[in-house]
């Protein structure tokens, strides 16, 4: 297996990975903006009125909707272990659950199902945040720095750019340009919060580009969330691979995807 899948495999498997992971996804205050039966509208009702949010979180774990479009759900629902392995992670949902109240989360679960967030400017955010890398709107600076660095922009400006020094050929923006000790890497970075629909076009669209070659340039993909877990629980209770995963672990060993995590670690590899 590909060495970087599977330090990112083990990665999220272990400990406070939701938790880290939420230091560059960042997910603020959300209000809730459909369809539950009369007793589990009852058992919210109750849980909400005697302060049992760690119940609630999991029962509502159950439903098809969660109250709100929280992207680490899909995660927590596909690992169990993951509820106790990331107590900052489930404290924060619980506290969100708690302002939003019953009528709210009753509201929630029975809203119809919209787009996820988009995460995108976390992660650029969450790049120049990072005091070990520099960070540069020239573009001339950029290429002449030492050490790590990256290359601020919009999509359009990265694409441009790699356009031209890496005969990049893919429409598509890029959500980072960076140069680690003299080696071009570029690449896009996602939050894969469920299986199905958009997601799994999105998580497509990741591995996509990294099999995609350069003339110049390392292509990775930063991929995180529910695509790390092996096997889900079915309704049978039996567990099953992911397709997502099964995917991923297949790829070869210049195929670089990792779990953004693990950036820091494969910028200094070089």
């Amino acid at each position: 297996m590909n060495q970087w899948v599977q330090k990112s495999l083990t990665l999220a498997s272990g400990a406070r990975y939701l938790d880290r992971l939420s230091q560059i996804y960042r997910i603020g205050d959300i209000e809730a903006l459909g369809r539950l039966t009369k007793e589990e509208k009852r058992q919210i009702k109750n849980l909400c009125a005697i302060g049992k949010y760690a119940d609630l979180l999991k029962m509502l774990l159950n439903l098809e909707r969660f109250p709100y479009d929280e992207p680490y759900i899909g995660f927590l629902r596909a690992d169990a272990s993951a509820f106790d392995k990331n107590p900052e992670t489930v404290k924060r949902i619980e506290q969100t659950l708690k302002r939003m109240g019953a009528r709210k989360i009753i509201a929630g679960a029975n809203r119809a199902k919209s787009e996820s967030r988009r995460l995108g400017q976390s992660f650029r955010k969450w790049i120049k945040e990072q005091k070990q890398y520099k960070v540069f709107t020239d573009v001339d600076a950029f290429l002449k720095a030492e050490g790590v660095a990256f290359l601020d922009g919009a999509d359009k400006k990265l694409k441009d750019f790699a356009k031209k020094h890496f005969s990049y050929r893919r429409k598509k923006g890029l959500d980072f340009v960076a140069r680690a000790y003299g080696q071009p890497v570029i690449g896009e970075a996602k939050l894969i919060t469920t299986g199905g629909g958009t997601q799994d076009k999105s998580f497509r669209e990741g591995v996509s580009f990294l099999k995609r070659t350069s003339s110049g340039a390392y292509c990775i993909a930063i991929l995180d969330g529910v695509l790390w877990v092996s096997g889900g629980a079915t309704k049978s209770g039996k567990k099953q691979k992911s397709g997502l995963y099964t995917t991923v672990s297949k790829l070869k060993e210049n195929q670089i995807a990792l779990s953004a995590l693990l950036l820091p670690e494969f910028l200094e590899s070089f």
